[in-house]
């Protein structure tokens, strides 16, 4: 099995020393990339923010008994 490197890997020196060059890349490119920290990965993702969804109108949502319960117990139920 191949596996491909896709995703460009930075360690966490260079991705610290260069923020905002290696952000304005991952949003303008739609690529991740991976910082290689002591502690593990993180992933630098590109995220499209949805439009806008109003709220719901009140009293449109009713809860049942079961969930007044276990949201007044902590969740000792589940």
């Amino acid at each position: 099995m191949v596996m491909t490197n896709c995703m460009t890997t930075l360690t966490v020196s260079k991705a610290k020393a260069g923020f905002s060059r290696v952000t304005r890349t991952v949003i303008r490119t739609k690529t991740p990339v991976l910082v290689k920290t002591p502690a593990g990965m993180v992933q630098i993702v590109p995220y499209d923010v949805p439009a806008h969804v109003p709220p719901a109108p009140p009293d449109s949502l009713k809860h049942t008994a079961r969930e007044i319960d276990l949201a007044n117990s902590f969740g000792e139920t589940l």
